[in-house]
């Protein structure tokens, strides 16, 4: 029985919701089969995919003018419902039209228009949710905190703008400071708080195990395969048959090799290059070939879809599949077959692309670089290291001077030019934070940058070209609001932008402050300008790479967006028609929410790492001194940046001891009233640390000295 035939039968009596008993009789269900009817439509309707209106009647929620959607609360109490079927903009929810959601809620809303007195983002539809779909938090993770004798649990996502009453005669082992995980059991009334009851404690607040279980927690993060995933990678063959090998294109012989980070464990893309007699050059990425052992529909396709994406917190990585896949047969070591999908691109002396072509192959690749081994052949120029292998030695040169011409031109193009560090943590052996490291973006990294969206836009052109249901990555120009906000920001460090609509003035600017200490600052001030990144079964282009089409392809081990592509180049690699999934706007719309969650636990997990890093050097005693600039002012005091680490603090006002310091006119400065004392948006400053909150995830810093 099929949820489509179910859909069709309630569309089919407009305006006129069905009981159970009237979908059986239309679908002609006949004994036993009711049983699974009834267990269907109980989860289409969990799914949001029908509601249950009077009567017990059901319906399709569009048919009646209501849509189902995931809740996202801004902390300011307002929030937006993203569409389930993708198929409109996102929904602004007034926070007196909540109900009692929650963030992370999927819930049923009917659109209205904006109330008297009611502001909401322009261009934005508006709604009233009407119910709760379902609940989107197995848990909420916080921190117990005592209010006289009144027990609560503070939300560590902002998100959550009601903290939790718990009553603490249900309480067995927790205590004021620990980390737990609460379910809500009541919620009597919106204008109260809602009630819940304590279902694990994580431990005590701060210790660096306890608030890694929290982030994980928090994201509902999945830590275990499920029992088919594991089953079904455990009996996949270790070794590729001889009859599987011969149905493909065998390019065991051509000369190809990886390029990974130093700690890499799975390794899902190789590259290889060979020159033509003509002049032209011919690339070749070689992508392992996940969809020929996760089929569509089975264990591992389904846990797969469900996580969406690889995890990569500091110290731990949550796999989209088993080990046993994404370090075994799937992984390209060198020295053993691997099976693959491959594109070669035919580029002109210049750099165009002129033809590619695709196909399911077989290599094996070469060599495993590095990196680091690769910097020091092409970058540092290392004697040693270029004499080990002359061949790919050459090989590598030729592709160096092929991503630089690949890299000028999309720039040329009008795609942005944003290298910007990263930062790594760096534990000791027992576990603790030693440093945390900055890691610039080079040659061996543009290397294989450049390679990679090179194939990403030839998937899209050739599954475009043959109209394949192909999952897009959109990107889409920025509003103008959002890029007048940008401009009064860089203004007030001094720079002026006429035209931020301009892609080379833009980039100019970019270009011109690389090297300052207020770099990182305003990359990611024009970063925050654009809209985010994210999957659509409708192409627009991409605007930050100034592509007109663009998917992914190269990385099917951890984004299940590229084993979707990989399974349409399957169909057409062997002549048969791609099939057109009835959920491709509900998948990929789903594949966006796991990935900004996935982004948001990163994100959340390194900024931990690091105050956990300057916590423990307060613990010790150690009183480091560090070279800040200073990004906002406020009346308060004003934020300062620490270049080195990629961290925001603030330096509070009370802490400016010397003299009182009130905020000028022009909002850019604090001055001090006797001395005339001044900090600027743009100042460098000493800094230390005065005080690190790991509960709200702040650290304030005291003045040292200025750099003036």
């Amino acid at each position: 029985m099929k949820k489509e035939k179910i859909i069709r039968v309630i569309k089919s009596k407009k305006n006129q919701p069905l009981t159970r008993k009237d979908i059986g009789r239309l679908l002609k269900i006949k004994g036993n089969e009711h049983t699974e009817l009834y267990r269907l439509l109980d989860k289409m309707e969990s799914s949001g995919e029908i509601v249950r209106v009077k009567n017990n009647r059901y319906a399709v929620p569009k048919e009646l003018g209501l849509i189902v959607g995931k809740l996202e609360v801004n902390p300011r109490g307002f929030g937006f419902v993203r569409p389930q079927d993708g198929g409109s903009d996102d929904i602004y929810i007034h926070k007196e039209d909540m109900g009692e959601a929650l963030h992370g809620d999927t819930v049923l809303i009917r659109l209205e228009r904006t109330r008297p007195g009611r502001r909401r983002p322009r261009k934005s539809l508006s709604g009233e949710i009407i119910r709760v779909v379902k609940r989107g938090n197995k848990g909420i993770v916080g921190t117990l905190n005592k209010i006289g004798s009144r027990l609560f649990l503070v939300p560590d996502n902002p998100s959550f703008i009601h903290n939790i009453y718990i009553d603490p005669s249900r309480l067995e082992g927790g205590r004021p400071g620990d980390k737990v995980i609460v379910q809500i059991t009541a919620w009597p009334s919106r204008r109260l708080n809602p009630e819940g009851e304590v279902v694990e404690i994580l431990g005590k607040a701060g210790e660096p195990q306890v608030d890694a279980l929290s982030a994980i927690r928090q994201y509902d993060l999945r830590e275990e395969y499920s029992r088919a995933a594991l089953l079904e990678s455990e009996q996949t063959p270790s070794a590729i048959s001889p009859e599987e090998i011969a149905s493909r294109t065998d390019l065991r012989d051509l000369v190809l090799f990886t390029v990974d980070p130093d700690d890499a464990r799975d390794f899902d893309d190789a590259v290889s290059l060979e020159k033509a007699e003509d002049g032209t050059v011919i690339l070749g990425v070689h992508i392992a070939d996940v969809s020929h052992y996760v089929r569509e529909g089975s264990g591992l396709d389904l846990e797969a879809r469900e996580r969406g994406t690889s995890v990569y917190l500091p110290a731990r990585a949550l796999h989209m599949l088993p080990p046993d896949l994404s370090t075994g047969i799937c992984s390209l070591r060198p020295g053993v077959d691997r099976l693959t999908k491959s594109v070669f691109i035919t580029f002109s002396p210049e750099g165009k692309r002129l033809r590619y072509n695709f196909h399911r192959s077989v290599i094996n690749s070469r060599r495993r670089f590095t990196y680091n081994e690769v910097r020091e052949i092409l970058v540092d120029k290392d004697e040693d290291s270029r004499r080990k292998d002359p061949d790919l030695t050459a090989r590598l040169d030729a592709m160096a001077a092929l991503a630089r011409r690949l890299r000028a031109a999309r720039f040329a193009r009008g795609a942005f030019d944003l290298d910007m560090p990263e930062a790594k943590i760096i534990f000791d052996s027992d576990g603790l934070i030693s440093d945390v490291r900055l890691e610039e973006a080079d040659l061996s990294h543009w290397l294989i940058e450049e390679f990679m969206l090179a194939a990403n836009e030839s998937a899209a052109d050739f599954l475009t070209e043959r109209n394949a249901p192909l999952i897009y990555r959109i990107h889409e120009e920025p509003d103008d609001r959002d890029l007048d906000e940008f401009v009064d920001f860089a203004a007030a460090f001094g720079y002026t932008i006429k035209n931020p609509r301009d892609r080379v003035e833009i980039q100019g600017f970019l270009d011109s402050v690389r090297e300052t200490p207020l770099a990182s600052t305003l990359q990611t001030a024009f970063l925050r300008s654009m809209r985010q990144a994210e999957y659509s079964a409708k192409n627009i282009g991409h605007f930050g790479l100034a592509s007109p089409r663009y998917t992914y392809f190269t990385s099917p081990i951890r984004r299940y967006p590229d084993l979707h592509t990989h399974r349409l180049l399957d169909s057409i690699l062997q002549d048969q028609k791609p099939p057109v999934p009835s959920d491709i706007k509900i998948l990929a719309r789903h594949c966006s929410e796991t990935e900004r969650n996935s982004e948001k636990a990163e994100r959340d997990m390194l900024q931990l790492r690091k105050l956990q890093f300057f916590n423990q050097a307060l613990d010790s005693g150690e009183s480091p001194v560090f070279t800040a600039v200073i990004t906002r002012v406020k009346n308060f005091g004003f934020l300062v940046y620490l270049n080195r680490y990629l961290l925001s603090g603030l330096v509070h006002v009370s802490t400016l001891t010397d003299d009182f310091y009130k905020i000028d006119r022009s909002g850019t400065r604090l001055q001090g009233r006797r001395t005339g004392r001044e900090y600027t948006a743009g100042d460098e400053v000493r800094v230390k640390v005065k005080k690190v909150d790991m509960e709200q995830k702040q650290i304030d810093f005291i003045i040292f000295s200025t750099k003036k």
